[in-house]
C-alpha cells in the first residue's frame, strides 16, 4: 500500500511539472494579431534586413506565450521595435501607444525650450528690427484628412500674410518648438518665403528614391498628389532672400523634414542645437479595428539627395540662451540676426 501511494504521488508530481512547462497556446484571434504585426514589420520596416526573422519570431512567441487577449500581448511590442532599432514607430491600441524608448538617447536638458513647448505654442509671425521677418512654426497635428491639412496650411499662410511678407529683407524660421505632425501644411504655409521647387524626398533602405515632395505655385505636392489648395493671397516678388533656421533638441519628425527641405537652399544657415533625430518616415497599417502599427519604413533626403538617418546638425552650435518671451534677449535669434545682416549684402 505504501508503494502504491508513492507511485500515485509520483504520477501527480510528474503531471504537475508537465502542466507547468507546457505553454498555454495563444488564442486564434491573438495569434492572428501578432502574426499580422510581424508580417507587416518584416515587409516594411526600414531595418528589416538587420534581423534574423525566424529567430525573432521564435523569441516573440516565447515572450507572448499564454496571452489570452491582445491586451496581454502588448508588452511584447517595445521588444520587437528594439530589435529593429526603431524608436520612431509604435503600436496604437485603444488610444494608447506602445513603443521602444531608446536608452541611448540623452534626456533633453534645455529647460527654456521644454517649458515653451509645454505651453502648446501656436504659429507666431512678426517683423523684427531691420525688416527681418520672424516665423515661429511649431508642430502641426492636422489630423489625417486632406481637408484638415489644407485648413492647417491656410492658418500658417494667413498668419504670414498679415505682416506683408514682401516687406521683409530676410527671414528667421524658428523650428525650435516643432516636434512634428503634418509636413504638408508647414511647408505650404511658408511657401511665400522659400519659393517653389523640389525640396526633398523619401528613399528606401538602399537609398533608392521613393516619394518626392515639391512646392508648386505655393502648394505642397507629394509626387503628383496635390495635398494643399492654397490661393496665392500674399504674393512675394522675391523668394530667394536669406533665411536663418533655428533648431533645438525638440525639433523632431516632420519638424526635421521642414529643416531638411531647407538644406541646400542658397543663403540659408542653421543655428542652435542638433535636432532630436527622428528623420525616418512613418507609415501606419491597420491590424484590426482601431489598432494600427506605425512603422519607420523610409529615410529622408534633401534637395541634393543627401540622406539623413540620425539628426540635423546646425551650422552654428548654440546650446543655451533661448528666450521665447523676449526675442531681443534670445541668443539664437541674436546670432541669426548678425549673420542675416551680412547675408543680405551678398
Amino acid at each position: 500500500m505504501k508503494k502504491l501511494g508513492f507511485l500515485v504521488l509520483l504520477l501527480a508530481a510528474t503531471q504537475a511539472a508537465h502542466c507547468q512547462t507546457t505553454p498555454t497556446p495563444l488564442l486564434d484571434s491573438v495569434k492572428a494579431f501578432l502574426d499580422k504585426s510581424l508580417t507587416l514589420l518584416e515587409t516594411y520596416s526600414l531595418d528589416r534586413g538587420s534581423v534574423d526573422w525566424p529567430q525573432l519570431r521564435q523569441a516573440v512567441y516565447q515572450k507572448a506565450q499564454g496571452a489570452q487577449s491582445v491586451r496581454e500581448l502588448l508588452p511584447v511590442y517595445p521588444y520587437v521595435f528594439e530589435q529593429l532599432k526603431d524608436d520612431h514607430g509604435w503600436l496604437t491600441y485603444k488610444g494608447k501607444t506602445y513603443k521602444w524608448r531608446n536608452p541611448a538617447r540623452t534626456p533633453y536638458a534645455n529647460a527654456a525650450v521644454k517649458e515653451a513647448l509645454a505651453q502648446k505654442p501656436g504659429v507666431l509671425v512678426k517683423m523684427l528690427p531691420g525688416n527681418v521677418g520672424y516665423v515661429q512654426l511649431p508642430g502641426i497635428n492636422a489630423g489625417g484628412s486632406l481637408q484638415q491639412m489644407r485648413d492647417a496650411a491656410k492658418v500658417v499662410q494667413d498668419s504670414l500674410c498679415r505682416i506683408n511678407p514682401d516687406k521683409a529683407k530676410a527671414w528667421i524660421i524658428d523650428l525650435r518648438l516643432n516636434d512634428g505632425g503634418a509636413m504638408a501644411p508647414m511647408l505650404a504655409g511658408i511657401a511665400p518665403i522659400i519659393g517653389d521647387g523640389y525640396l526633398g524626398g523619401f528613399a528606401d533602405k538602399d537609398g533608392k528614391p521613393d516619394q518626392q515632395w515639391y512646392l508648386k505655385q505655393g502648394n505642397f505636392y507629394l509626387d503628383t498628389l496635390r495635398v494643399t489648395t492654397l490661393q496665392d493671397r500674399c504674393p512675394v516678388r522675391k523668394t530667394d532672400k536669406p533665411v536663418a533656421v533655428l533648431l533645438s533638441g525638440m525639433t523632431a519628425s516632420s519638424g526635421e523634414i521642414v529643416a531638411i527641405s531647407l538644406k541646400g537652399r542658397p543663403r540659408t544657415r542653421f543655428f542652435g542645437e542638433p535636432t532630436y533625430g527622428a528623420t525616418t518616415a512613418n507609415e501606419s497599417y491597420q491590424i484590426s479595428g482601431t489598432a494600427y502599427l506605425t512603422i519607420a519604413g523610409t529615410q529622408e533626403t534633401d534637395r541634393n539627395r543627401v540622406i539623413y538617418r540620425s539628426n540635423i546638425t546646425p551650422d552654428v552650435l548654440i546650446s543655451e540662451g533661448d528666450n521665447f518671451a523676449d526675442l531681443n534677449r534670445d541668443a539664437k535669434v541674436a546670432a541669426a540676426l548678425k549673420w542675416l545682416k551680412t547675408a543680405r549684402k551678398g
